[in-house]
């Protein structure tokens, strides 16, 4: 069960999958402009329910400014079990945007989505739902975001993500 710091208000510590999926979804739901996510193997049992891609759909439908960003390190997993949110990823390839990590982050564990400027969830372990939620992260999101977006630089399409047209 998440429990409040006693540093700050903003700042939820979170223990299991239930903490996870609740707190990720209200990141969606708060967020406004941008959505980046570094993960793994992109998680199902965090990124693949129902409410967490309804949440992510109805975002970047929301604003024509709005974007999501994800960067998986291991992509063959969400491939081969045909994940719900690369199905909504290639029906909206414009505003959901996947890529393959080639270069590795400065913690190879951990795992993050990051909201607007000032969302942060965090995990330790990207294999465990151990980690922490912050909604007034600025300072923590700052130094994340310039190695996400040094990742993502250097990052490549995944071809079997991508939705042939003909």
């Amino acid at each position: 069960m998440a429990e409040q710091s006693s540093v700050s208000s903003d700042l939820w510590l979170l223990d299991g999958v239930t903490d996870f999926r609740t707190y990720s979804e209200q990141l969606v739901v708060q967020s406004r402009r941008s959505i980046a996510i570094l993960t793994r193997d992109l998680d199902a049992l965090l990124y693949a329910t129902p409410e967490f891609v309804q949440h992510l759909s109805d975002f970047v439908r929301s604003s024509r400014n709005a974007q999501v960003q994800i960067l998986i390190k291991n992509t063959k997993p969400a491939i081969e079990s045909g994940h719900t949110l690369v199905r909504l990823a290639q029906r909206l390839s414009s505003k959901i945007l996947v890529r393959k990590m080639t270069v590795e982050p400065n913690n190879k564990d951990m795992g993050y989505i990051l909201g607007d400027t000032d969302k942060l969830l965090y995990k330790n372990d990207d294999a465990v739902h151990r980690g922490f939620f912050n909604g007034a992260a600025a300072s923590e999101i700052k130094s994340l975001r310039e190695e996400f977006n040094y990742l993502w630089q250097y990052g490549e399409l995944e071809p079997e993500f991508q939705l042939l047209h003909i």
